[in-house]
This record gives C-alpha cells, structure tokens and sequence, in this order.
C-alpha cells in the first residue's frame, strides 16, 4: 500500500502546537493529525506532512475553537474527496470483516488501541496497512525514526496492556478511510507450469475478472472477460475439480489471449451457460415474505446491484448509512453470509426495489420467519414501484408506536419500531412531507414488512439524501 510513513515526534514538526491549543503539541498529542497525514498521502495528497496538514485543518476550523480536539470530518475540505468515517468497539470485538475488506481493496484504516495500563481507555492512533494471517501490519505514529513504528499489531506493546493477542480486542476504535486511490497496472502472474486439468471452465458471469493475486481489489485487476469465454485450468484435475463453483475459492488460469491469472472459482462452470442478460438488467421480483429477515447497512454509499458483480454497470441504486433492507433468502443463509467477505444477500428495500448487496456491509436488525409460510403470507406494494413516492422518513427514538388510527391508546397500537425504522407515506408525498417533525401530526406509513398504519409526524425525519454512486465503499 503506497503511503508514507511519518512520526509524530519527528524533529521537524513534534513541539509545533496542535491545533488552537497553547500547549499541546504534535509531539505529545498528534498521533490521530499523524495517522490522517499518512492515509491522506494514499488519497492524491502525496505531499502532505503533519505540520501542513495541521495547518491546513485550523484555516478551515478543522479543530475545536482553543483546543486541540481535531473534527476527522474536516479533512475533506483539505484532502478533497478523502472521507473518515468512526466506528467504536471499546465494549465490543472490532469489527474484522470490516477492516480485512479495506485492506483488501486498498484502503489504510486508522486503528484506536489503548496506550496505558491505567484503568479506562487512553486512547492513541496509528495505521494498519495489511493483514498478516490473523495479526495486522500496523504504522505507528509515536517512535522516531519511522522504522521504529512497524509493528505487527499482536506483538506489540498494545496487546500487552489489552491483555490479548486477539486484535478484536485490541482495537478500541476504527476510522475507516476512503477516496481516490491511484491504481498502479498489476504485474500479470507466470502461473502456466505445463500442467493442465483435462476440461475448460467458462465464465459464468458477464465481466468476469482475471486477477492477479486472490484478492478483490482495483490493484488487482488483469481484465475482464465476457460470459461464456472458455479458460484454460493451470492445475491438474485432482486439485481443479473439486474447486469449481466453490465459493471463496480461487482457480488459476490461462484466458484464450494468453492472460494468466485467478478467477473466482464460484463464478466459472465446466459447461456454457445459458445466454446472460444484458448488463445492468434488474433481476426478476419476487415475493417478499412479510416476516422476512432485515439488515441494516453499516456504511454510507453501499450499493444495490443487479447480480454480484462490481462493474458500474450493475449498479442501480446507492443506499445511505442506515437503510433497511428486506432479506430474500432464508434466515440461516442471513445468518451465515452478514458480515463475510465476498458473499451476497438478495434484498429488497423500502421502496420495493430488488437486487443483491455485499454481504459484509450489512448488519442484521431482525431474522424474522422465512419459510413456506411466511412467504405464503408476502406482502404486496399497495401501487407499483413507479408510483411509490421518493420520499423515505425514518423514526427518531426508540420504540416509536405504529398505530391502526391517530390516536394515542392502548387499543390503536399495532407494534413498536427501532430507531432509524425507514417508513413510506401511504398517501401523497407532499401532504406527508409537511408533517415530518410537526407536532400533532400523524402520516399514514408502510415499512419495509409491509405493516401499515399511523406514526406521529413529530417522530421523524427525512431519511437522508441517497449517496451518488461513485462514493461509498467498493463492495467486491
């Protein structure tokens, strides 16, 4: 991964004081400005230092006024198009998945660990650049010189105050980074040995990518190939056959313009496949169980596609931090693919729209029931998709009532809904859109069930503006 390595305690910058503080400095205070200028020289800021971009963040009010207490937000007014984005995990395991997609897509992730043996968390920052069996390859901010700030996460002396070798543990606190990475062509591997499987593979999917290394990543891409193009296998059929539609599992081969490299080995049969449809084409709808499982997307910008595949032209729709989604698979299938890489979950939203999503950026609200029965009992749009109003409201508290009328009683009451709950208007979208956040004012609303019924106006908010879709994380 690309990026330079600094330390906060270097000569030329450590007793410069950090922010609008008189007496903190980068020296003591500036491993999270550090860490920033590391990933912001990956994201087309190849020049930056900790002291310009301390600089720079207090000519845009990137720190509280008269502190050092830095606002990550800012750095996008600095380092155009780079986003950070925090996720605490101090009282739980960090999420894993998570980082491991980052990484293996190229992009750096600022971890929080505990610096002290004090009780509470003393919190301090550095940057994991690569996954090393289960430990992380990690820039420490704080030694000088930078060689003295590799570290492997496990080994260190943050492992020792955590008490553990488990990163899980270790970690406090992520900043996920994100923004315009420069690719570099990868170096197409010499994987033709002379032995072969004795049968082809075809793609079964359309733009089916030859990589270089088993990783899903821009840096990895040789090229795509079309559906039905028919490989060469560089194993022999003892290892080869028994990979063949396996999922995570990869195949190397030989394209017919001599290309080397791995293909997915889910995405390839021993036989054509029937003609594909067109890209970007929107898979069959299919009845959605009523009781079906609900997950929550756990990041901003992630997108709906026709099939899995990361090509742009499968996307056809780009959900913000938050949305519910429908789960079109049963609930052991939700269970086992959320949160793991590489595997994808059929949903449906709010809005009725169907698609596939990634499955590792996802959380699960509710497994429901699916089966026979409950999709005996699917729940229809009242009108068509075409129809359906943009606007998409989501609750403010907790337990907010969903009612059979507007009126507040025991007897009104149909069930409760989380927070964030996403709900439609039944009814004409700007008589609703008046009532959001008005007191005394009911709206008439479908969630992402199907339950139908009243919820108080002065409970909810505008559900915020789809990201475009070419922002938000790459899902494949």
């Amino acid at each position: 991964m690309p990026i330079k390595q600094f330390s906060q305690t270097d000569p030329l910058w450590k007793s410069n004081t950090l922010g609008f503080d008189k007496t903190a400095t980068i020296g003591g205070y500036g491993c999270l400005l550090t860490s920033m200028t590391m990933c912001a020289t990956l994201y087309n800021a190849p020049d930056l230092t900790p002291a310009v971009l301390n600089t720079k963040l207090k000519s845009v009010g990137g720190f509280q006024a008269g502190t050092a207490f830095l606002m990550p937000g800012m750095v996008a007014s600095v380092v155009p198009g780079m986003r950070m984005d925090y996720r605490a995990c101090s009282g739980s395991p960090a999420p894993l998945a998570e980082i491991d997609a980052n990484l293996a897509q190229g992009r750096p992730v600022i971890i929080e660990v505990d610096w002290s043996p004090q009780s509470g968390v003393q919190t301090h920052y550095m940057v994991a650049y690569a996954k090393s069996g289960s430990d992380y390859q990690v820039y420490d901010p704080y030694p000088f010189p930078v060689a003295n700030g590799l570290i492997n996460l496990s080994t260190s002396k943050y492992a020792q105050i955590a008490g553990s070798k488990d990163p899980a543990h270790i970690i406090t606190g992520v900043f996920f980074t994100n923004g315009s990475v420069p690719v570099t062509p990868p170096v197409p591997p010499q994987l033709d040995k002379g032995v072969y499987a004795t049968f082809s593979v075809f793609a079964a999917a359309d733009d089916l990518a030859v990589r270089s290394q088993t990783i899903i990543a821009d840096s990895t891409l040789l090229k795509r190939y079309p559906a039905n193009t028919e490989f060469k296998v560089l194993e022999a059929d003892a290892t080869a056959s028994a990979k063949v539609g396996q999922q995570n599992i990869w195949l190397p081969v030989k394209a017919p313009d001599g290309v080397q490299g791995f293909v997915a080995a889910w995405l390839v049969s021993k036989a054509k496949t029937g003609a594909a449809p067109a890209a970007g084409t929107p898979p069959a709808v299919v009845p959605v169980p009523k009781d079906a499982p609900v997950v929550k997307t756990s990041v901003d910008g992630l997108k709906l596609r026709s099939k899995p595949d990361n090509t742009d032209a499968t996307i056809l729709k780009v959900y913000p931090l938050g949305t519910e989604l429908k789960c079109l698979e049963a609930a052991s299938e939700v269970k086992r693919k959320v949160g793991v890489n590489f595997e994808w979950l059929k949903v449906s939203d709010v809005l009725g729209q169907q698609g596939v999503v990634a499955a590792w950026y996802v959380a699960i609200v509710s497994l429901g029931a699916f089966g026979p029965q409950a999709a005996g009992a699917a729940a229809s749009p009242s009108f068509g998709i075409e129809e359906l109003p943009p606007l998409v409201m989501r609750t403010t508290e907790e337990n907010v009532a969903l009612r059979s009328k507007p009126f507040i009683s025991k007897d009104t009451l149909i069930t409760r809904l989380a927070m964030g709950t996403e709900l439609v208007p039944l009814g004409k979208e700007g008589a609703a859109a008046k009532k959001i956040g008005k007191s005394g004012q009911w709206i008439r609303v479908r969630d992402v069930k199907g339950n139908k019924g009243y919820v108080a106006g002065w409970l909810l908010k505008e559900r915020p503006q789809d990201p475009s879709a070419i922002t938000g994380p790459k899902d494949s």
